[in-house]
């Protein structure tokens, strides 16, 4: 009985041994989902006023991504960080009244991603971000930036604006959350030392004290991805000012569906009389 017993344990044990080094190495596959470039037809039913940019990143990775430019030097120009699943483009219905008004919108691309070279990984995503940054700075250096982060863009955009704090003048999150590493210890609670296991944490909560610029949190109530309180927590953590709006009905896909957009545009404009 007792031999039987410990054979057990024994098989349970190698069992979860064996599950954590499937998930530590296939960690990236689960958190990233890239998606192959949209068609010429397809940017041109969604966005035909876009054109495709390149630019190249600290590490030599070339990106190819779509901006609308702005009208004059006096419109902001938005740089958008789209979720794990999407593509840049995905993004340009939450925009298409600033796009209306005249306002600039960079869809940024990562790498992995619509036919980008590289594969993505966090410090991947963060030269992605320096380098559409670099871009701006240098062919639209009189106008105005906002950053914009969906989801996991949410983390890119964190680190980017608490790294260069004086390149933007607002900071919108749509469902974002507070860390990868908090996420992934909320969805897979069975699995110890995940501080140590997880190689991209996207620690926003501790980046988001050094970011004093305005912000607006849109947190999904029905939060089925990162949970709604991913994103209060960061808020919570987040110096002032800030706002926050929650959609009660939300999923974390669609707060758009929900009256996001009219949220965004007040707050923006808000700013920027």
């Amino acid at each position: 009985m007792k031999k039987s017993i410990l054979k057990i344990l024994q098989l349970c044990v190698l069992g979860y041994i064996i599950l954590i080094a499937l998930m530590f190495f296939s960690q990236r596959s689960l958190m990233y989902f890239p998606r192959p470039a949209m068609t010429d037809k397809d940017v041109q039913i969604i966005l035909s006023s876009s054109k495709l940019i390149t630019v190249k990143t600290d590490d030599n990775i070339s990106l190819k991504a779509y901006l609308i430019e702005p009208t004059d030097t006096k419109k902001p120009i938005i740089l958008a960080f789209h979720g794990n699943g999407a593509l840049g483009l995905d993004l340009a219905n939450n925009f298409k009244t600033l796009i209306s008004k005249g306002y600039g919108v960079l869809f940024a691309e990562y790498r992995g991603y619509s036919g980008n070279q590289g594969t993505p990984t966090e410090q991947g995503l963060y030269h992605d971000a320096d380098a559409y940054l670099r871009f701006l700075k240098e062919n639209f250096s009189d106008n105005i930036l906002i950053a914009y982060g969906q989801s996991l863009g949410s983390g890119v955009a964190v680190d980017l604006v608490s790294r260069n704090t004086d390149a933007f003048s607002l900071l919108i999150l749509e469902v974002p959350f507070d860390s990868a590493l908090n996420v992934a210890r909320r969805i897979y609670p069975y699995i110890i030392g995940l501080d140590v296991l997880l190689k991209d944490k996207y620690l926003s909560d501790y980046k988001i004290h050094k970011i004093s610029i305005p912000k607006l949190f849109l947190i999904a109530g029905k939060d089925d991805v990162v949970g709604m309180g991913a994103g209060q927590r960061l808020f919570e953590l987040a110096p002032s000012p800030k706002e926050i709006e929650v959609f009660g009905e939300s999923a974390h896909h669609n707060v758009f569906h929900f009256g996001a957009e009219k949220t965004l545009v007040y707050f923006i404009e808000k700013y920027n009389q």
